[in-house]
């Protein structure tokens, strides 16, 4: 068994972790310096060489593979299984709008969702006059009546942080469509195990890659009730003949447009790095530095938000935008949900103890 790895070695792969404490990747993970050699290598490839040719598409094609492969099996799941999209947002719309939805279908979701998931359901409503059941995110399967056709959830709340009882949500019988873009790279990931029918998650967040990137999983046997929302090039079996061509074989058929090598290289190579630490330490180490910090900042009297395993935490602030504004003078990067009057720390494997400490003595001082 290998020994885990260096915290401070693994830390010093972050170049922007040397000017600032970066607590936000929640909203975007931090660069690897990994990856920035790898982006810079790729432009100088297609500067030099020119994006034309046979072996330009060839090799393009071989790291959309590659990548897909890299996103399979941080979900637990196989690449057939798996489409690349670009957001959370973009794998919740290829699934709300592949669903076949008629009036009087009911999509139950929680009251912590983030836009990027309210935002396609809100469509769903006026475009197909589907019911929109909120619960409170805790009581999501006690929601589910007979006329529920989705539950749309996220699997890590961005909010605080608390954890979908994802079990008993499967155990309704009802498709699950699970919003992973606080889970993806942050907590541990089957999707096999987990039961759900959609997965659907972010690249730029917690596995430090390029915006413009994510993936979907789809359960094969609800792929065929999904329509192609948005057909293209890939989505066909056989382009040359694309008027009267089956789908594609496997989730593949639900890609998002032409696969770019430069996202497709800072993927894989950011999903390197933290493969190389090993998934698992990656995971408790976020988690157990997450845990430590909500711990500390309840002790000292901050109003902390329900959490659970994950790699959140928020307290209630007086004026959220303006803790975070002062926060950032400090060298602090967090963010704010204005609307819960809340900040949110994002702990990743790559935080320190000693930052954490002195979060702690900036926002509650003993």
């Amino acid at each position: 068994m290998s020994s885990p790895p260096d915290p401070a070695a693994f830390r010093a792969q972050f170049p922007v972790l040397d000017r600032v404490s970066y607590l936000n990747a929640g909203t975007e993970g931090p660069l690897p310096r990994a990856a920035a050699d790898v982006v810079h290598q790729r432009i100088d490839l297609e500067v030099d060489g020119g994006r034309c040719g046979r072996q330009y598409f060839e090799e393009t094609i071989s790291l959309r593979d590659r990548a897909r492969a890299g996103y399979a099996a941080v979900l637990g799941a196989q690449p057939s299984e798996v489409a690349l999209t670009g957001s959370t947002t973009d794998g919740v719309n290829t699934v709300i709008g592949g669903l076949d939805l008629r009036p009087g279908d009911e999509i139950v979701t929680s009251d912590q969702e983030h836009p990027g998931l309210l935002a396609p359901l809100a469509r769903a409503r006026r475009r197909h006059g589907v019911e929109i059941r909120v619960a409170p995110f805790a009581e999501l399967a006690g929601a589910v009546s007979a006329s529920t056709r989705l539950i749309a959830c996220s699997h890590v709340s961005w909010v605080g942080g608390e954890v979908a009882d994802v079990p008993a949500l499967v155990a309704t019988g009802v498709p699950v469509l699970l919003d992973a873009a606080q889970s993806l790279g942050a907590v541990p990931v089957d999707v096999h195990a987990l039961g759900c029918d959609f997965y659907a998650g972010s690249g730029q967040k917690w596995l430090c890659g390029p915006e413009g990137s994510g993936a979907l999983y789809v359960r094969p046997d609800r792929l065929e009730e999904l329509l192609v929302p948005w057909p293209g090039y890939s989505s066909l079996a056989d382009a040359h003949d694309a008027l009267d061509s089956e789908w594609a074989e496997g989730t593949a058929r639900l890609d998002h447009g032409f696969p770019a090598g430069l996202r497709s290289a800072w993927a894989l190579a950011s999903l390197g790095v933290l493969e190389a630490a090993g998934w698992d330490w990656v995971h408790n180490r976020a988690a157990g530095l997450a845990g430590w910090l909500s711990d500390r900042l309840t002790e000292r009297g901050l109003t902390v938000r329900p959490r659970g395993r994950s790699t959140l935490v928020s307290w209630a602030a007086a004026d959220a935008e303006a803790e975070v504004a002062r926060l950032s003078e400090e060298g602090v990067v967090v963010r704010s949900i204005p609307s819960l009057g809340l900040v949110r720390v994002s702990v990743g494997a790559w935080s320190s103890e000693e930052e954490l400490v002195r979060l702690v003595e900036l926002v509650a001082p003993g």
